[in-house]
C-alpha cells in the first residue's frame, strides 16, 4: 500500500501556460471550496446570477472576471468546472482561459490570492493527483517526462507510460518478489515441520523469472537516457582519411573546411541532429599523429579527450592503407561496443576489396563507405543505428527515461540477485527474506508504494508550476 501522506486542504492556482504575451493563458485551481470560493470574481454576461449549482460539469462557460478592488469589467474568459473525484488531482477543480495579456495575467492571480487562494509549488497538482490515488509515481514521472521530452520518441514512450504501461511491468515484478517473500516467510513460521525439498529449486525458478522481466527494464534504461539526454558520437582517424568529409555528408551540408592538406582540422566542429528520433552530438575532430606543432598538438589533445568520454566513435581509416597499428589499439582499447570500423575511399579499392581486418578486430562492425560517390552511407546508417541506437530486448512502454527509475530498478536487480546467490548456497531463509525485502523496497519506491515525504518533494520539485 502507498505510504499515508498529508493532504492539504487548501486551494491552490497556478499558471499552466507560458508566461509572457499570448492569444490565450490557462489559470488551474485545485481543492475542496471550489467553485464558491471564485464567484465573487466572476460575473454572467448577461447578468444571470450564479451559484456552485449552476456550473455543468466539463463544460466551457464563457463568463466575464470581475475585478472587485476596481469594481470593473478584467477579462472576457472561458471557465470549466471539474468535480471530485472525477478531474485530474482528484479534487474539485477548474480551469480559467483568458487573453494573455501579462498584466492581465498578474491581476487575476493577485485577485485570486485576495480571495484565500494560494500559489500552487512546482508539481503540486500532480502531487495530489498522485496523493488521491488518480496517478501513481510512474505516471507522474511521465507526465514529466512528457512535458519536458527533447525528442519525439521520447515523448511518445512518455505518453505510453502516462497510459500505466510502466507501472503494470514494475507491478509485475513487485507482485512476483511478494509473492517469493510469502513463501519464504512462510518456510520460517513453519521451521520445525517437514519442508518439501523441492522448495529451494521453486525459489530458484521465480527469481529466475524475475530477473528476466528484471532484464528487460535495465535494457531499456540505457535506451531511456539516450532518448532523453541524447549521445555522444565522434569521429577519429589519421588526418587525410576524410573525417571531415564525413562529417560533412552526415551533417548534410559543407559545414567543416576539406582540404587535401593533413592537419586541416585544428579544433573540434559539433553539430547537433536528431537521429533515429534520439539527439546527437556529432564531433569532428583533428587526425591523430605526431606532431611538432603547438596548435594542432592541443587539436589532437582535445581530440583524444573527446574520444575518451565519447558514446560512439567511428573510427575512419583509408580503405586502401587498412588500419595502422595505433588505430588497431584505439579500437581495442575503446571495445567493440563502441566502436564502429569505417573504410573511405572505398571507390580506389581494387575489386578484391580493402584490406581485411587484423583478426584481433574481426569482432568489431565495419563498413565501407566513399565519402566522394556517397557509396556505403547507407550501410552506415543502417549500422549507427543497429549499434548504437537498438537495445536488444528493451520493450517500448517500460523504457525507464529518468535517472531515478534507472537507480532504483539497478538496486532492485542487484538484491535479486543476492537473493539468487543465497539461494544456490543454501543460506538461512532469515537472511534471504531480508534481501527480498530490500528488493521489494527498491522496486516500491519505483512505482511510489514505499516512497517518503522528503524523495516525493524532491521529485514534484522538478515539475513545472502549473503541472
Amino acid at each position: 500500500m502507498r505510504s499515508p501522506l498529508t493532504l492539504e486542504s487548501d486551494i491552490i492556482a497556478g499558471l499552466a501556460t507560458p508566461p509572457g504575451s499570448s492569444g490565450v493563458a490557462v489559470i488551474r485551481l485545485s481543492g475542496p471550496g471550489l467553485p464558491e470560493l471564485l464567484l465573487p470574481l466572476l460575473r454572467h454576461p448577461h447578468g444571470k446570477p450564479l451559484s456552485p449549482a449552476w456550473f455543468q460539469p466539463r463544460l466551457l462557460h464563457r463568463l466575464d472576471l470581475f475585478d472587485p478592488v476596481a469594481d470593473t469589467l478584467l477579462d472576457q474568459a472561458l471557465v470549466v468546472y471539474f468535480p471530485a473525484p472525477h478531474s485530474f488531482t482528484g479534487e474539485p477543480q477548474m480551469e480559467i482561459q483568458c487573453h494573455g495579456a501579462p498584466v492581465v495575467v498578474a491581476r487575476l492571480l493577485a485577485l485570486l490570492t485576495a480571495v484565500g487562494i494560494r500559489m500552487a509549488r512546482p508539481g503540486e497538482f500532480s502531487r495530489r493527483a498522485y496523493q488521491h490515488g488518480k496517478l501513481d509515481l510512474t505516471q507522474a514521472e511521465a507526465l514529466m517526462a512528457l512535458i519536458h521530452a527533447s525528442t519525439l520518441r521520447a515523448a511518445r514512450e512518455a505518453a505510453r507510460q502516462l497510459q500505466g504501461s510502466l507501472a503494470t511491468a514494475v507491478g509485475a515484478v513487485r507482485e512476483g518478489l511478494l509473492d517469493l517473500l510469502v513463501q519464504v516467510e512462510a518456510d520460517l513460521d513453519f521451521a520445525d515441520e517437514e519442508i518439501d525439498p523441492a522448495t529451494d529449486t521453486l525459489l530458484q525458478h521465480r527469481l529466475t523469472a524475475i530477473l528476466t522481466r528484471l532484464a528487460t527494464l535495465t535494457q531499456g534504461a540505457a535506451l531511456g537516457q539516450h532518448w532523453q539526454d541524447g549521445l555522444d558520437w565522434v569521429i577519429a582517424g589519421q588526418p587525410n582519411v576524410g573525417k571531415s568529409s564525413l562529417y560533412n555528408r552526415l551533417v548534410g551540408r559543407d559545414k567543416a573546411i576539406v582540404t587535401a592538406i593533413p592537419g586541416t582540422t585544428r579544433d573540434l566542429n559539433e553539430h547537433r541532429l536528431e537521429w533515429q528520433g534520439i539527439p546527437v552530438l556529432l564531433v569532428d575532430t583533428a587526425g591523430l599523429r605526431s606532431t611538432e606543432e603547438l596548435v594542432e598538438q592541443e587539436g589532437i589533445r582535445r581530440a583524444q579527450e573527446r574520444i575518451a568520454q565519447a558514446d560512439g566513435v567511428l573510427l575512419l581509416y583509408d580503405a586502401q592503407a587498412g588500419l595502422a597499428v595505433s588505430e588497431q589499439q584505439l579500437a581495442q582499447k575503446l571495445g567493440s561496443e563502441r566502436v564502429i570500423l569505417v573504410a573511405n575511399k572505398g571507390d580506389l579499392c581494387p575489386a578484391s576489396g580493402p584490406l581485411a581486418l587484423p583478426n584481433d578486430l574481426a569482432g568489431y562492425c565495419s563498413v565501407v563507405i566513399s565519402c566522394l560517390t556517397g557509396e556505403g552511407l547507407d550501410r552506415l546508417a543502417e549500422v549507427m543505428h543497429t549499434h548504437f541506437l537498438s537495445q536488444p530486448g528493451a520493450e517500448e512502454g517500460s523504457i525507464l527515461l529518468l535517472a531515478r527509475q534507472r537507480e532504483a530498478i539497478l538496486r532492485t536487480e542487484v538484491a535479486v540477485q543476492e537473493a539468487e546467490m543465497l539461494v544456490n548456497r543454501g543460506a538461512p531463509k532469515e537472511i534471504l527474506a531480508m534481501v527480498l525485502r530490500s528488493a521489494l523496497e527498491a522496486v516500491g519506491e519505483l512505482a511510489g508504494e514505499t516512497c517518503h515525504a522528503q524523495l516525493l518533494d524532491r521529485i514534484f520539485a522538478q515539475f513545472c508550476i502549473g503541472k
